[in-house]
């Protein structure tokens, strides 16, 4: 019997079975380390249509040295006000329909520095997208802010959330802050779908970052101001109050 193909078997699947734990354990920020990463350099990831790219350039923005002296701050209310007006001027859902003219609009207000206030109810590690060339290590945070405090996953008749991201670009800056959100989130959703509780309240807190218009999720199903159907796979229908976001996160406090 030749035992080299089974060694190597025997490798590969112990190396999968342990990125499946890798996986199944990774519920809270890391102490990242992107500097060998393939995807640093590349801040358009591994998009193949224009407006995708311009897409990823803007969540894969860096943080600023310093942070301006004055930063919009924002709750729930408020941020939903100022984005619908910048969606009243676009005119459009999509980034690809928009003119040149509308596209450095579009610009400028994505190059502001806002602080949101709200509930972190919960959070959950994205999956591979081509903003981070496919690779499912080095991936987003999704923080759900919700302007109420509720005390379960998001459920039909619920308000819906405003999504906040930290990239694998600022994830070691919080993560050296001492920011967990296994202390701050009420849940942690699973790559499953399911919710592992954090046995407590969700905590209020401030986001800062870029404002960011994730138009590729901008379509009815996907934006609404209440959850109207869990879906058999126990994602919540709507999922999200707007296509903004404060996308990338650089800064994340505790409101008392």
């Amino acid at each position: 019997m030749n035992r080299a193909p089974v060694a190597r078997i025997i490798v590969i699947s112990v190396a999968l079975i342990v990125r499946g734990i890798a996986l199944a354990q990774d519920t809270d920020l890391r102490e990242l380390d992107v500097s060998h990463w393939s995807c640093l350099s590349k801040r358009g990831g591994t998009a193949t249509q224009p407006d995708e790219q311009e897409r990823n350039l803007m969540k894969n923005r860096n943080p600023p040295g310093t942070l301006p002296l004055s930063v919009e701050e924002l709750d729930f209310g408020s941020f939903l006000k100022k984005v619908a007006g910048y969606d009243a001027t676009l005119k459009a859902t999509r980034r690809g329909d928009l003119s040149d003219a509308r596209k450095q609009q579009l610009l400028d207000f994505e190059n502001q520095i806002v602080s949101l206030t709200g509930w972190l109810v919960q959070a959950y590690p994205g999956l591979g997208e081509s903003a981070n060339c496919g690779d499912a290590t080095f991936h987003d945070w999704h923080l759900e802010i919700f302007s109420k405090l509720i005390d379960h996953p998001p459920q039909v008749g619920d308000a819906t959330p405003i999504i906040c991201e930290v990239t694998p670009r600022t994830e070691k800056r919080l993560y050296d802050q001492g920011l967990r959100l296994l202390a701050l989130a009420g849940f942690i959703r699973l790559h499953d779908n399911s919710y592992q509780p954090t046995r407590h309240p969700p905590r209020k807190v401030r986001v800062t970052g870029y404002l960011m218009w994730d138009d590729l999720h901008n379509n009815s199903e996907t934006v609404g101001p209440k959850v109207k159907f869990v879906g058999s796979d126990k994602f919540h229908h709507p999922w999200r109050a707007t296509a903004w976001e404060v996308h990338p996160i650089f800064k994340l406090e505790t409101v008392e």
